[in-house]
């Protein structure tokens, strides 16, 4: 017999996204209950599944949940640690043992259900009130009645290479190591280490070395920078020992100097210019770029440090000829392919050479595809309002949905921005007020189309849009908004000094966004609105 469960909000997926998510709805709405499903054992999301060595790439204090510092307690951190509060970055302990207490607290408190271990399947089409059926991964199901609503976490879960097979076709023989397997087997080899270095082979009595191994990192994002350095700084690789294939390079911001709004404001400041905003952010030290010759052609907000970026830079063996095809041996070493021409011979035998997948698409992931964050009066989905990190975007979210229930949102003006952009003959229609949320809110989309300068350079715009947006609509005053985000310590404008400036940068838009910009022309009333709406944040 299935149990029955009443619940107000259903979360689903125990990741980052929820975590802020939930926080920031209990803060608003103390009295609201949530139920909280994830088919992991424990919370963490993807931070479960993630190799051992990662570390956030930004700095702990912008993540997390607003309610609790990830970074802990800032003099203990200053005088035991001698570590700046704005320099900790958690490692996945860390964070597993942060959410963990999080969703300890909470159900201690009466204010979530917690139920690991289970699956909801978004193909089941409740009708009305109608129970939502929740499985374990025992059989076990549950019977929940929502109040509010659904909530999808996992649309943007962030896919790791542990969870994801190459996609091309490897030959048996070769050695394919996740950063995960690289990790514990560098755990195990170092506990079995010998006075000289030898390591000591498990069972068969004989000694393997690491010696004379050729590492080939496979991939361009974060997760093979991060493999890069662990095995220089770790693993004591020497940088001739490594090659990297980097089918593109990228833009990387430069950790503690660049923010992830620095490029849409370095595009409205030179007036939609793409190749002089990014020479312009290097030449401030925001941006960095593997090798100062060559352009990269991408950016997905990968944060690094000088430190980083100087084990990088000591790998030489760069093999640039676009996405692997596959991977195979010939004469007792091997081939890499790129395509039916282009192919890379290893420079030792194939039993000495070690591939590291890091391959996986992390958070462009594909799935959130057509979605919206407001999906319908009865459906959230919890996707990026703005640039990362994450966790800013998912408490957004929730101090709007607690506005709705409030009464405090705009909802007045929420009709006149919706209007601004409306052909003259559609104006005035009462829409609702979800269906008015999903006309100013659009998703920063996590798929192929970053690809695209012209596509990155209007989702730069969009993102500052949205928090325009979010400052002019969650409640009738302005300052209100600011002030919020002023003091949760997930929004940048939290870190002392930040200046909004939305007012002067609404002013720009209005005037160069057609001509300058690309912006279509339906945009430029909204953001006039906007403009004047904001006028009480100028300066601040």
């Amino acid at each position: 017999m299935r149990k029955s469960i009443v619940c107000d909000y259903l979360v689903v997926g125990a990741g980052a996204a929820s975590m802020a998510f939930i926080d920031t709805l209990l803060t608003e709405l103390p009295s609201a209950k949530i139920m909280l499903v994830d088919r992991k054992s424990i919370p963490g999301g993807h931070w479960v599944d993630a190799y051992g060595y990662v570390h956030l790439h930004q700095p702990s204090i912008v993540y997390g949940v607003g309610s609790k510092q990830l970074e802990g307690n800032w003099a203990k951190l200053l005088f035991l640690n001698w570590t700046l509060p704005w320099k900790h970055r958690a490692n996945k302990d860390e964070i597993l043992t942060y959410f963990g207490d999080f969703v300890k607290d909470k159900v201690s408190n009466g204010q979530l259900e917690y139920y690991p271990n289970c699956e909801y399947d978004f193909a089941q089409s409740p009708v009305g009130n109608e129970a939502h059926v929740v499985t374990s991964l025992s059989g076990e199901s549950y019977e929940v009645t929502i109040g509010t609503k659904l909530v999808n976490g996992v649309l943007g879960e962030c896919k790791v290479p542990s969870q994801c097979p190459v996609q091309f076709p490897v030959e048996d023989g070769i050695v394919l190591m996740t950063p995960n397997q690289l990790f514990d087997s560098h755990v195990a080899q170092s506990a079995n280490s010998t006075s000289d270095g030898r390591y000591r082979g498990c069972g068969s009595g004989s000694d393997v070395t690491t010696t004379g191994k050729h590492y080939v990192v496979l991939g361009c994002g974060k997760t093979a920078m991060d493999a890069v350095v662990f095995l220089q700084t770790v693993m004591n690789i020497h940088p001739t020992n490594i090659s990297w294939v980097i089918p593109n390079d990228v833009w990387m911001l430069a950790r503690n100097k660049g923010d992830p709004s620095s490029l849409g404001n370095a595009l409205i400041d030179n007036e939609g210019d793409y190749p002089k905003s990014v020479l312009e952010l290097e030449k401030q030290g925001l941006f960095v770029r593997l090798d100062p010759t060559i352009a990269p052609t991408k950016f997905r907000f990968p944060i690094i440090g000088p430190e980083e970026l100087t084990k990088m830079r000591l790998v030489t063996n760069r093999i640039r000829r676009g996405r692997v095809t596959g991977i195979s041996h010939s004469s007792g070493k091997a081939v890499m392919e790129f395509g039916e021409q282009e192919h890379w011979t290893s420079p030792v035998s194939n039993d000495d050479t070690v591939f590291i997948h890091c391959t996986s698409p992390g958070p462009f992931n594909g799935k959130t595809h057509g979605s919206h964050m407001f999906g319908s009066d009865r459906e959230m989905n919890l996707l990026l309002l703005f640039a990362p990190p994450i966790s800013a975007s998912m408490s957004c979210l929730a101090y709007i949905e607690a506005a709705r229930k409030n009464g405090t949102l705009d909802i007045d003006f929420c009709q006149k921005l919706s209007d601004a952009c409306e052909p003259s003959g559609s104006r005035g229609r009462d829409c609702g007020t979800n269906s008015l949320l999903q006309a100013l809110f659009k998703v920063m989309p996590l798929d192929d189309s970053w690809n695209d300068v012209t596509t990155l350079s209007m989702v730069s715009y969009q993102s500052i849009l949205n928090v325009a947006i979010f400052l002019a609509v969650a409640n009738r005053d302005p300052l209100v908004g600011l002030q919020w985000m002023k003091g949760n310590r997930l929004s940048l404008l939290s870190v002392p000094g930040s200046k909004c400036k939305l007012y002067e940068t609404m002013s720009v838009m209005a005037i160069i966004g057609i001509s300058k910009l690309g912006l279509p022309k339906d945009l430029i009333g909204m953001i006039e609105l906007l403009r004047d709406r904001l006028k009480p944040l100028e300066g601040l």
